[in-house]
């Protein structure tokens, strides 16, 4: 009988231990920070030769619907050198993302810089893909949410040899 309460004993205090502890992720938080047009100016300077941004929305769908793919592919290829950042436009502020970035346990950096950016970086319409070279924005963009497949070949691409996607 002494055996079988010290194992149910133990067993509580395991599975009180698990449940405190929470998700596996509770530790990792995806905070999205507020930057203005200055720091984003600074930051495409500075990020190196090659990278994208994906700029997006909370209430839009097509947006969230592609955030899963990209961060699949983030995860994929930022070991052979993939950076990879979110702008959020909501004109709320970054509180309306964040739930979404949570909820669906996006790793790569995510800040807000509101409406100022849709004027800056002529944005026309999300979800979109920028990719950054040397410093700039280039001309060629995504826009529209497009396939996982489409994606990983054009982010291979670029990382391999720089191509930007033909979006005539």
């Amino acid at each position: 009988m002494n055996q079988r309460r010290a194992f149910s004993i133990i067993a509580v205090i395991a599975i009180t231990v698990v449940l405190l502890a929470g998700p596996a992720r509770s530790g990792k938080t995806n905070t999205i920070r507020s930057i203005d047009l200055a720091q984003l100016n600074q930051m495409i300077k500075d990020r190196g030769n090659r990278f994208l941004i994906t700029v997006m929305a909370a209430w839009c769908h097509p947006c969230v619907k592609e955030l899963p793919d990209l961060n699949k592919l983030y995860n994929k290829y930022k070991g052979q050198g993939l950076q990879l950042i979110g702008i959020t436009v909501d004109l709320e502020g970054p509180k309306v993302m964040q739930p979404i970035i949570d909820r669906l346990h996006i790793d790569f950096p995510i800040y807000w810089v509101g409406e100022k950016a849709l004027e800056e970086y002529s944005i026309r319409g999300i979800p979109l893909l920028m990719f950054v070279q040397d410093g700039k924005i280039a001309d060629s963009r995504i826009m529209g949410m497009r396939s996982k497949k489409y994606l990983d070949k054009t982010i291979r691409e670029y990382l391999r040899d720089g191509k930007l996607p033909d979006v005539s």
